[in-house]
Formats: C-alpha cells, sequence, structure tokens
C-alpha cells in the first residue's frame, strides 16, 4: 500500500469509527495497520500529513507498537532520531489536541524505555538530554519538556502506569531501577527550578486568578513533581516478588520512604518552604490545589533513612511544623459559610492528614525534644475542636468535617498511647519526664476536646431527630464505634471534669423528662421532647464508651482512671455511682404500665440506648471482683459488688430482673428493643457469680414464667434468641430437679405451639398459607434456640426433647419442598445442633439415630432440589444468595470437625459414620453447584473449606466417587487454584496436597486421580511461572508442588519443557541456561523418601522449611522476572 492510500484509508477508518453501524469494522482496519510490519514510516507519513486528531494518535500509537516488536531491526541512531523526530513534531506542530500529544511523549518514553538496558550511558541520557534543553528555553518549549518529563516517569514507574508493550517483569524491573538511580532526582530537581520561578511570579502578581490554563508551566511543574514524590523506591520498598506487577497490588495509598541520596532536595528548608507558600497562591485551581495538597502530605510525612541525624530530623519537624501553623491559622479562621465551600473540606481533611503524617512516624522521644511542639500541638487541639464546632454549624459537611475530626482523632489517641508507654518503660529518667510533661498537657487539652464532641453531637442530634431519612439498620454505637472508643481514651485523661460535664447533662435531662412525664395525659411528643430523647440517647452512648470497653473472651475491668477517681471520692460523692443511679432513675421512670398514657409518649430508641449501656456496664461492674484488681475502689465495690465481700450488687440484679419484665410487655412491639433486652440478660447470665445470684432471685422463676406465658403474643423475630438465652441459665440451676423443671416449662411451651400445628388436622390442606407456615418458621427458629443453648451439661436433656421431632423435620423438608425458607430453617437448626451438642455425652445409639436422621434429610433435600428451577429472586438474593447450599455446607463442615464420634460407632456394623453422612452430602452438592455460585465469596470458601477437609480427613474415600461427581469435584479445585480470595487458593492448595500424598502412599489404588494431579502439576507451575502470586501463599504452594512432584514425578520432566515452550518470552539459549539453573536448583528441595517410611509420605514431608523455602523464594525470583509479562 502506497503512502497517500494508507493516509486515505486510516482517514477514512478514523472517520467510520465514530458511527455505530461501521465501528467494528474501522476499529478492525486500525488494528491491523498497527499490527503491520515496517510501519513507521507510514506513521511518520501520516503525522507529517495529517491534521485529523484521531489519524495522528493511532500514527503515534502505531509507532510505540511497532518499535517493540521490531526493536531488533533498527539502528540505535534510528531511534534517536526516530525520538527527535517526534520531539520536533510536538514543537513544531502549534495545533496538537491534548491527547494527541500525550501519545506522542508516551510513544518517546516507550522507545526510550524499550533499548535501555541496552543502552550505553550516553545513549540514556538522550532523552534526557532534550528535556534539559527544552526547559532552557521559552514557555513553550518548557511546557513539552515538563510533559515529556512525566510521560517518561509515568512509564518507568512500578506504579500501574507503565506501558503493556509485551516485556519481561525482569526488564520493567531493571529499567526502573537504573532510571530511579540516573535521573528520576535530576528531573524532580529540574522541575523544582520551574516551579521556584513560577511561584515568584505568583508573588509578584498576587490578586490574580490563578489556573492550569493560565498557567500551564505552574500546572505541569507541580504535576511532575507530584508524580516523583509518589515513587516507589525500589531501595526502600518492601520486597516484591518478582513477576508481581503494580496492577497486581491492591490499590491502596502508601506512605513513601525516600533514600538517603535524597536527602539535599528533600530535606531542605527552602523547598519545604516552597511548597508551603505555593499552597494558598493555588486555591483557585482545584487539580493544582489537591496535587500540591498531597505533595505537603509526602514532605509532611518524611522519616527514616533520609534523615542523617536526630538534629536533622527535629529541624524538619520544626519547619513543617511552622508551616502547617500557617495552615491551620488560615482554617481555622474561616466563616461557616466559607466551610460550605469544597475545597475548604477538602483542604481541612488534607491538613488533618499533613498532622497525622508528620506525628505517627516519629518517636515519642523525637516528638519532645522538638522546641515548638507544645504550641503546635495547641493549634492541633484548636483546629479539632474548629472541626467539631463547624460540623454543628454547617450540618451539609457534617460527615466530611467528622472525617477531619476522626483523622486528629486517631493522632490524639496514638499520642497518649506513645507517651504512656514512655512512662511505662522507664528506660530513660529524661524521656520519662518529658513524656510525663507531654502527658500532662494531653491531660489539659483532652477534656476540651471531649467537651466539644458531646456538644457538637447533641447539636447534630436536634438535626438527628428532625430527619426522617430512613435508618440503615446499624446502630449509633456501631456506626461510630471507632470514634467513640478514641473519645472515651480521651476523656478517661480527665475522668473527673468528663464525667462532671455527663452527669450534669444527663441530670438536666431526665428531670426535664421526668416531669413531662408526670405531667402528660395524652401521649403527644412536643418537639421539645423529641431533642430530648435524641440528646439522652447520644449521652447514654457517650457514657457506656467512657465507663467500659467492649471487651470480648476477656475479664472486663473497670478503666484504670476511673476507679483511681472513685478512690480519691466519697460514697456519696462518687461520680461513676451517681451517673449510674441517675440512669437508672430513668430506666425507672421510662418503664410503664404499656396501656399508659406516659407508656405511648416514651422513645424507644433511649430504651434501646438504656439497655445497650446495662448490658456493656454489667460486664464490667455487676459483681466485680476484687481480685482481678491491685486495688478496686471500695465505693464500686460496695454499691456493685457480691453479699460475701459485702456488697450491693444484688439490689441492682433485683431492680433490673423487674426492669426486664416491665420492658418486655411494653416494647412488645419492638423487636429491636426486645433484642437488647434479651442481650442483657445474657449478659447475666455469662459470669458464674452473676449467674447464680440470678438463679437464686425470687424474682427468676415468675421471669421465666412469664416468657412461657406470653411467648404467643411477643414478636417471632426475638423466640429463637430468649429460648436459647434462658435456656442456657437455667441449665446452670442449682439442682437436677430444678433444672429439670425449668426445662420442661421451655420444651412444653415450645412443643404445645409446633405440634399443635403439625398435628392440626387441616395441616396437609393449609401447609401453605402464610399464617400456617408462620408458625412452622416460629417453632424452628425455637428449636434453632435450644440448639444454640447446648453446651456439654445440658446436651443429654435438649437432645432427649429435640430427637422427638428428628423425623418431622424431615417431612417438613418434603412437604415444603417448594419453599426454601422452611428448608434452610430445617437445616439450620441441624447445623446448630452439630455446632453445639456434646456427643460424647450421649449413648452410640443417640449419636447412630441422629445421623440416620441427618442422612434422610439430605437425601430428602436432595429430591426436593436437584432439577428444580430456582426462582431469581431467591439466587439474586442480596444479603445470601443460595443460602440453602451455604447452610448445607456449614453443615457438613461442623460434622467433620465433631471428636469422638468414630470410636463411638466403631463398634457397630451397622452405625452412620459421619463420613457417610458427609459424603452423601457431598454428592448431593456436587451437581447442586454451579460455576455461577462459586463467584459468590462466601459460598465458594465454604464449598472449597469443606472439600479441602474431606480430602485431608477421608483421601480414600475420593475413588469411590462416581466419575461424573470427582470431575466436578477436580474442576472445584482448579477453579480454586487462581482465586481471588487468599483463603480459597490456601484450601485449595491443601487439598491438593493431601490428595498427591494419598498417592504417594496408595499407587495402585489411586491410580484414577493420576490425571488429576496431572492437570493440577500442570496449573500450579503456570500459576507460580506466569501468574499473580501472592507471598502469603509461598509456603502453602510449594508445599502442594513438592507432594505433587513426588506423586508424579515421570509428569514432572516433560511439563516443564511444554511450559516453557508456550512462554511469551523468546527463550535466547542465556535465558534457557538461566531456566534450566532454577529448576536444577529447585530439584534440590524435592523430598526422595518420607522422613519415616514405615508411615509413608506425610504433611511433615513436604512442609517448607527455612531451607526449602529460600529455595522456593530464590526460584520463584529467577523465573517468575523473565516469564511474567507486561
Amino acid at each position: 500500500m502506497d503512502l497517500p492510500t494508507a493516509l486515505a484509508t486510516i482517514e477514512k477508518a478514523c472517520a467510520e469509527q465514530q458511527h455505530p453501524s461501521t465501528r467494528v469494522q474501522a476499529e478492525k482496519v486500525l488494528i491491523e495497520f498497527k499490527q503491520s510490519a515496517n510501519i513507521v514510516p507510514v506513521c511518520q507519513y501520516l503525522l507529517a500529513n495529517s491534521t485529523t486528531p484521531a489519524v495522528q494518535f493511532h500514527a503515534a500509537s502505531g509507532i510505540t507498537g511497532a518499535i517493540v516488536r521490531e526493536y531488533g531491526l533498527y539502528q540505535k541512531q534510528d531511534i534517536h532520531n526516530l525520538q527527535a523526530y517526534l520531539i520536533g513534531y510536538n514543537l513544531h506542530q502549534t495545533r496538537l489536541v491534548t491527547w494527541v500529544s500525550k501519545q506522542i511523549y508516551q510513544a518517546i518514553a516507550v522507545i526510550s524505555k524499550r533499548g535501555w538496558l541496552e543502552a550505553t550511558e550516553e545513549e540514556q541520557d538522550v532523552v534526557y538530554n532534550h528535556i534539559l534543553q527544552l526547559l532552557s528555553m521559552g514557555d513553550k518549549e518548557k511546557k513539552i519538556g515538563l510533559s515529556l518529563a512525566h510521560a517518561m516517569v509515568d512509564e518507568f514507574s512500578s506504579r500501574g502506569k507503565a506501558s503493556s508493550v509485551g516485556l519481561t517483569w525482569d526488564f520493567h524491573y531493571k529499567t526502573k531501577n537504573s532510571f530511579e538511580e540516573r535521573h528520576l532526582r535530576l528531573l524532580f530537581e529540574a522541575a523544582l527550578k520551574i516551579l521556584h520561578e513560577q511561584l515568584g511570579q505568583l508573588i509578584t502578581n498576587q490578586g490574580q486568578e490563578v489556573s492550569g490554563a493560565q498557567k500551564p508551566l505552574l500546572s505541569l511543574s507541580i504535576m511532575l513533581l507530584e508524580s516523583i514524590l509518589q515513587w516507589d523506591f525500589s531501595s526502600t520498598s518492601q520486597p516484591v516478588l518478582a513477576g508481581t506487577f503494580a496492577d497486581d497490588e491492591d490499590d491502596v495509598p502508601k506512605t513513601i520512604v525516600y533514600p538517603a541520596s535524597w536527602r539535599p532536595v528533600l530535606v531542605n528548608a527552602d523547598v519545604l518552604s516552597m511548597f508551603f507558600s505555593l499552597f494558598p497562591l493555588v486555591q483557585d485551581d482545584n487539580i493544582m490545589t489537591h496535587r500540591v495538597r498531597q505533595c505537603l502530605i509526602q514532605l509532611c510525612g518524611l522519616h527514616g533513612a533520609i534523615f542523617e541525624s536526630d538534629e536533622a530530623t527535629i529541624h524538619h519537624i520544626s519547619g513543617v511544623m511552622r508551616g502547617l501553623l500557617t495552615l491551620v491559622s488560615n482554617v481555622a479562621s474561616c466563616s461557616s459559610d466559607e466551610c460550605l465551600q469544597a475545597d475548604y473540606t477538602e483542604n481541612l481533611i488534607a491538613i488533618t492528614e499533613m498532622i497525622r503524617q508528620l506525628l505517627s512516624f516519629h518517636s515519642i522521644q523525637t516528638i519532645c525534644a522538638v522546641p515548638d511542639r507544645f504550641d503546635f500541638l495547641n493549634q492541633v487541639a484548636l483546629l479539632t475542636i474548629h472541626t467539631l464546632n463547624e460540623s454543628a454549624k454547617v450540618p451539609e459537611e457534617s460527615e466530611s468535617l467528622m472525617g477531619a475530626f476522626d483523622e486528629l482523632l486517631v493522632t490524639w489517641v496514638k499520642l497518649v498511647q506513645d507517651s504512656q508507654a514512655a512512662i511505662s518503660d522507664h528506660n530513660s529518667p529524661s524521656l520519662v519526664a518529658d513524656a510525663t510533661n507531654l502527658l500532662q498537657f494531653f491531660h489539659s487539652i483532652s477534656y476540651r476536646i471531649v467537651e466539644k464532641y458531646i456538644d457538637t453531637r447533641l447539636e447534630l442530634a436536634k438535626l438527628n431527630a428532625l430527619d426522617e431519612e430512613e435508618s440503615d439498620g446499624f446502630q449509633d454505637w456501631e456506626t461510630y464505634g471507632d470514634q467513640l472508643i478514641s473519645i472515651a481514651a480521651l476523656a478517661r485523661l480527665d475522668p473527673h471534669n468528663t464525667l462532671l460535664r455527663l452527669q450534669t447533662l444527663l441530670h438536666e435531662r431526665i428531670e426535664a423528662l421526668q416531669g413531662f412525664l408526670n405531667t402528660t395525659q395524652d401521649g403527644s411528643h412536643p418537639d421539645y421532647v423529641v431533642f430530648l430523647y435524641e440528646h439522652l440517647h447520644w449521652l447514654i452512648v457517650i457514657t457506656g464508651y467512657v465507663f467500659a470497653d467492649n471487651n470480648v473472651g476477656e475479664t472486663a475491668l473497670v478503666p484504670e482512671t476511673l476507679n483511681g477517681l472513685s478512690k480519691t471520692q466519697a460514697l456519696a460523692q462518687d461520680q461513676l455511682v451517681n451517673i449510674f443511679s441517675n440512669l437508672m432513675s430513668l430506666l425507672d421512670s421510662v418503664s410503664l404500665d404499656s396501656h399508659s398514657a406516659q407508656a405511648i409518649s416514651c422513645s424507644p430508641q433511649v430504651a434501646l440506648s438504656l439497655f445497650w449501656f446495662l448490658e456493656r456496664w454489667v460486664k464490667t461492674y455487676l459483681f466485680c471482683n476484687p481480685e482481678n484488681y491491685a486495688s478496686l475502689s471500695p465505693n464500686l465495690l460496695q454499691s456493685y459488688g457480691e453479699p460475701s465481700r459485702g456488697g450491693q450488687g444484688v439490689t441492682i440484679l433485683e431492680f433490673l430482673i423487674a426492669k426486664l419484665r416491665i420492658n418486655f410487655v411494653m416494647w412488645n412491639a419492638d423487636p429491636d428493643v426486645l433484642v437488647q433486652v434479651i442481650a442483657l440478660l445474657n449478659s447475666l447470665g455469662q459470669r458464674s457469680a452473676l449467674r447464680d445470684a440470678l438463679l437464686r432471685s425470687e424474682q427468676f422463676p415468675p421471669l421465666v414464667q412469664f416468657f412461657i406465658d406470653n411467648l404467643s403474643v411477643l414478636p417471632e423475630v426475638i423466640h429463637n434468641s430468649l429460648i436459647q438465652s434462658i435456656t442456657t441459665i437455667i441449665s446452670y440451676a442449682p439442682s437436677e430437679q430444678l433444672n429439670g423443671h425449668y426445662f420442661n416449662l421451655i420444651s412444653t411451651a415450645v412443643e404445645t405451639r409446633f405440634a399443635a400445628v403439625l398435628h392440626d388436622k387441616s395441616f396437609t390442606v393449609r401447609y401453605q398459607t402464610p399464617e400456617v407456615m408462620s408458625q412452622i418458621m416460629n417453632g424452628l427458629e425455637m428449636f434453632n434456640g435450644l440448639a444454640l443453648a447446648s453446651t456439654d451439661i445440658n446436651t443429654p436433656m435438649i437432645f432427649s426433647f429435640c430427637s422427638r421431632f428428628f423425623e418431622s423435620f424431615v417431612d417438613l423438608v418434603r412437604i415444603y419442598s417448594s419453599f426454601p425458607e422452611v428448608q434452610i430453617l430445617v437445616l439450620q437448626v441441624y447445623s446448630d445442633m452439630i455446632k453445639n451438642f456434646e456427643f460424647t455425652t450421649l449413648s452410640a445409639d443417640q449419636v447412630n439415630y441422629f445421623h440416620s436422621c441427618l442422612l434422610k434429610l439430605l437425601q430428602t433435600f436432595s429430591a426436593a432440589n436437584l432439577g428444580t428451577k430456582r426462582s431469581s429472586a431467591w439466587e439474586d438474593a442480596e444479603e445470601d444468595p443460595y443460602s440453602d447450599v451455604t447452610v448445607v455446607l456449614e453443615l457438613l463442615l461442623s460434622l467433620l470437625e465433631v471428636r469422638g464420634v468414630d470410636e463411638m460407632l466403631n463398634g457397630s456394623e451397622s452405625a452412620v459414620l459421619p463420613s457417610t453422612v458427609v459424603f452423601s452430602g457431598i454428592n448431593i452438592l456436587i451437581p447442586m453447584i454451579k460455576e455461577n455460585m462459586l463467584k459468590i465469596p462466601r459460598l465458594c470458601t465454604l464449598y472449597v473449606r469443606l472439600i479441602s477437609r474431606l480430602i485431608e480427613s477421608y483421601p480414600g474415600r475420593l475413588i469411590e466417587l462416581p466419575a461424573d461427581l470427582m470431575n466436578n469435584l477436580m474442576a472445584s479445585l482448579k477453579f480454586g487454584i487462581d482465586h481471588n480470595i487468599l483463603e480459597v487458593s490456601h484450601l485449595t492448595f491443601q487439598a491438593i496436597t493431601a490428595m498427591a500424598l494419598y498417592s504417594c502412599n496408595h499407587r495402585q489404588a489411586a491410580a484414577a486421580l493420576q490425571p488429576h494431579l496431572d492437570a493440577f502439576l500442570k496449573l500450579m507451575f503456570e500459576q507460580l511461572l506466569f501468574k499473580k502470586l501472592d507471598m502469603e501463599l509461598v509456603d502453602v504452594a510449594g508445599s502442594c508442588v513438592l507432594a505433587l512432584v513426588c506423586a508424579r514425578q515421570e509428569a514432572y520432566g516433560g511439563l516443564i519443557q511444554e511450559l516453557l515452550a508456550a512462554s511469551e518470552t523468546p527463550l535466547t539459549p542465556e535465558l534457557e541456561q538461566r531456566l534450566s539453573s532454577s529448576f536444577q536448583h529447585l530439584s534440590e528441595a524435592f523430598p526422595t523418601q518420607p522422613l519415616q517410611p514405615n508411615q509413608g509420605w506425610t504433611m511433615r514431608d513436604v512442609a517448607m522449611t527455612a531451607t526449602r523455602r529460600e529455595i522456593f523464594l530464590r526460584f520463584l525470583m529467577g523465573v517468575r522476572g523473565v516469564l511474567r509479562v507486561k
């Protein structure tokens, strides 16, 4: 094709690409053109003779691809001439659109990178010298120089901006390191020089509007500097596995650690001052402002080897503090109207991030050595208060402003914790003294922040009270949990003032509410009462966080400073005791006859918050044990301790029991409140001392009777948790007779409700009606509550009752074959029984009966579902699609975890073993699980975990599976090898390892597994050599490969040659030698015989020892770098 014809063809294709009807064919023409051989002259002709931007773009793109493909066909001088031509083209074409210019810059950068490793230093400098020359000329040339420099930085970086040009990871890595060492800092210095000139002009012409269009050199220099400051330096960043491209990594912002060689340009007061001076001058342009902010964030976070000495670090921190003080002063002086502007909020958030960067990377010892630290920290405290002030004044921006506040709050808490740690270490008397002074300063400002936070929350609460927006389903103590934990940490620095503030506010609002409730007669809700309830809710939540931590699995202790404060106060003035008394007075006032006018005026949110507070408080304070403390406050022991220790905790317990009952009646139409009341009941039953006192209480039997008698009027959604809670508590009754009495009450109530429906003569006719289905599902929920309450002490009792209904449960799955919601509840009952029953407390006959019924259940479930088309609504459920399959997976997994049952049943030939049930379940599940289902993370993880455990526990039974099921199971494992969920890949590797080891030990019996193992061996090496591999998987993947090679040694040699032949990387003799050496070295890790030959091959034989890991990592680093391409 001659050049004019080529031009006409490409012009036409670019025009037709704009129209939907001809787009596909046009794109095909363009792709074929760019993949043609020897098209560089044609592309140059197109550039020279076309003014169509699309043609120019594809010509530049064609040059890029051609040079990468055919680099070896060109002389070096031709390459340099082409680069010069492209630079000149950009220089002399006055009307190039931006995206064409960028493509040309990219072409120059890619051409430079492609020949980089073969070039001399002089040749590597060609483009750099062009850039320097351009930057020394006029504004137009400087603009081109900066743009070209930016393209070079992007192309050589490892941040995912490099072009995908089919070159190896090793090539990208080496070129990046070379460019980083030779040119990166020089380009940074050149850009700084341009920026300095532009800053001088801005200062001279202050008051003029600044924008990227008006100031292109300013904008381009800032963009280049930002890119360089975000460069991921090889010498200081965490090492990555060879072959890991930036595209493979999580897109998480990184804090850059700069090498010591950058000290002159970064640890430089003039550079720092320049950026701080620039920040307020570019506020008219959002893009430039953002980039300057990002540069400042990096400069504020400088740490590590870039500082020559402690003195240099302290000097730099002082300079940053001075610059930040100016910025803080500017944002703190803004009016509320200015706070509505988007750039104000973004600036504020960026400044808080700068502060966090500055204070987070240096030790307390270093911060204590900074002369102006207290002035700076005091201004940061004022900024913290300012963000809270503006959050209340400017509700439209409250969420963003609270984000800025959270940044500062996290910083304060870290400083406090670091100071406390320095004092506790006692390493240096001078450091202890400095840290003590710093902690005293934090003490002085902490209350100011906490007070303002409380005020802000109360102000925002008023707005929330009038907001009719629907809740997101989360409570405030969940949504703002992290924030409240940090506030509590600051509050405890000055507990006296914090508690005084909370006490005063609570007292005022409780009195006001009590006054209203004593006078209201019509159940009205005036606005001021709505505000009162919102205020009380937030005051209760804050108090709950200050009073106690939510310790899970640990003994909850009274916070040290609160305990210390209580010890200094007389009982009558004890703030902890008085605040709790105030809250119990509030609980008493809002625990009313459900039919009264006052009850109608009460707030479910306040009731919910009170019982949430009590659940948290009970774990820490009620029956507090002095043995857990060096010295427990006598006030707390007297007010809340056990009677045996002289405490009055029983009085509190009796009060709470009475309020539990009243509120169950009062809020019987509000499940959220009742769920929280049950959570309090659970807390009372968790600790033995409290539980025993509860069981001894004269109020407890009537309470249980009340629950049983009123099950029919309580919301069905709470029946499960209520039955679970009561059953758990009564299981510890002081006598077997009393235990039996209580359980008889519960079981009779469950049986009466459930059996009444099942045995109703009209059940077979009415079973599909909403009313009957609701009753059936409610009965199953109650059985599930019993299952969840099962422990080693009550399993025989609960099993004896539930087993009477096992066959009925199976019948329900058959009857409700078209109603998965019922099937799921039945399956869930069995799943929770398996998880919670202590099977060793049952007889062999009982266990065998359980397994028999479970087997029937799974078979009935299979008959009801196999081949049945599911409703799309059920499959597309957002929260838990295919939840019936998920429950079966959980059930089978739990069954595999049960210990001691196999031994119990071994004596009986007719016994149904757990493995029989599990393999039956697998036979049922495999045909049901389709590939699209494995895209659901939870379901996929459970399925692969089950297969992994199954193969590890019963590898010999795999060969008993029918061929089609075996193939499906193996396909699932193949799917898991390259899964994006690490746990799925990890479990997959474990399963394949177990299978391979079984094959090693039973070669003849496992002959059917050999084709599958060969496929896994190939897939594993493809994964190791050519695909993404997370470092966390290296050990388990290594063990998997060792086991597979041991099992299939004869397939290993030929496989490697096959894989390398299929590589995208041309295998030169030098590269073949390198790869051969790497594989030969890897063979040193292969075990030759089991450690204990009489036991056969075990996991120990293929475990990743330190030596093997070193060999394996060296292998991966040696081969992945040259086989993975981008």
